[in-house]
């Protein structure tokens, strides 16, 4: 690995601690009379007396509409009002980009920026934003508070073929080659007749190549071939890739490292942030951190995961929560349902009871 991604790396591993350590605790709930409440790190304030008509939550900040119709955000103990109405609106763990009519913006640190006044295709993620200015014709990307020209569609109607990583991007340009955006640069992937699929993730990009169907990723500013088969299947996550290879084993490409997580072929996987959940001889397994836990000899109902933390429902109906390589019983109470919103979580049980769970710590509602 050159210098620079070195650096990049180190960088992308400092901000990621910083992410983590800032605010994650929030969640939203409503009271037996309607009026809703944030959680915000352990406190509890009340934000408005009439139910929202739709919310969404990120990592650092809670985006929604109240009961009249307003966009509003609510970011480091402050109610921001952004808009008398919005479009669409989408969260992520460090960004929030929404639409007005043709107006796409981003709601960013606390400040509320615009992008474009005629917005084309667009998607975001956690820390990048990619989008289609239908004006100039210029497929654009907002990355770390700065706007990078990424492509030109003079000769095209349109550039509506990208994916969003959480911080990185693949797009096809006008020519027909499928390139990747990477912290303020664009490296070449490849014609997009020799690309059979491709997947991001944080600071990675895994694909495979036609003709000869190999396995490759992009990862931290290089190219590694991680086999010559085809994988059965392949996810991505944060700075890494699960994958079935041609042999059935469970691998993992994960923080430049190959990694055997099952000889046994997996019923299923999946991959979020941090961890990698799987069922092998019907027990309920997880990756985290580069070691694998078995939780259970069963495969719970219902299961969440977001983070590097992992939530689920045992035999018995008690909650149960994994993180930091530990399984903690939450709730002995028959639960009726839970989310998971940042590194909390959130259950109800009982009547109308109902408490957040967040950094070893149960909070009551009620």
């Amino acid at each position: 690995m050159n210098v620079k991604y070195s650096i990049i790396l180190v960088l992308v591993m400092l901000i990621t601690l910083v992410l983590q350590s800032n605010s994650q605790g929030l969640s939203v709930y409503q009271d037996y009379l309607n009026k809703v409440y944030i959680f915000d790190n352990g406190t509890t304030k009340q934000i408005d007396h009439l139910p929202l008509n739709s919310f969404k939550i990120g990592n650092n900040a809670i985006a929604y509409e109240d009961n009249a119709g307003n966009f509003k955000i609510y970011q480091n103990n402050y109610v921001f009002s952004v808009s008398s109405f919005v479009s669409e609106y989408y969260t992520s763990d460090n960004l929030i980009s929404f639409r007005l009519n043709s107006q796409l913006k981003v709601f960013d640190n606390q400040q509320n920026k615009s992008l474009t006044t005629n917005v084309g295709a667009f998607a975001c993620s956690d820390d990048i934003i990619v989008f289609f200015e239908k004006q100039e014709r210029i497929l654009k990307a907002y990355f770390n508070g700065n706007l990078y020209e990424l492509a030109d569609a003079i000769a095209a109607e349109d550039i509506s073929d990208f994916v969003v990583g959480e911080d990185i991007a693949v797009f096809k340009n006008p020519e027909g080659y499928y390139d990747i955006f990477y912290y303020g640069e664009i490296i070449q992937l490849l014609f997009h007749e020799r690309t059979k699929s491709f997947k991001t993730g944080r600071g990675i990009v895994a694909f495979i190549e036609e003709p000869m169907n190999n396995f490759q990723v992009f990862y931290q500013g290089e190219f590694f071939e991680l086999d010559t088969f085809e994988p059965k299947s392949y996810k991505t996550g944060d700075n890494m890739v699960a994958y079935v290879d041609n042999n059935g084993y469970l691998m993992c490409y994960y923080y430049g490292e190959k990694i055997t997580i099952s000889f046994d072929v997996p019923i299923f996987y999946e991959v979020h942030d941090d961890l990698i959940i799987f069922n092998v001889q019907n027990y309920f397994k997880v990756f985290s951190g580069g070691n694998v836990y078995t939780l259970e000899s069963y495969i719970p109902e219902k299961y969440l995961f977001n983070n590097n933390i992992l939530a689920y429902i045992d035999e018995h109906g008690y909650l149960k929560v994994f993180e930091d390589g530990k399984v903690n019983t939450v709730s002995y109470e028959l639960i009726k349902d839970f989310e998971i919103h940042g590194d909390v979580v959130n259950f109800k049980y009982g009547v109308q009871s109902q408490s957040m769970y967040y950094k070893g710590k149960t909070y009551t509602n009620n």
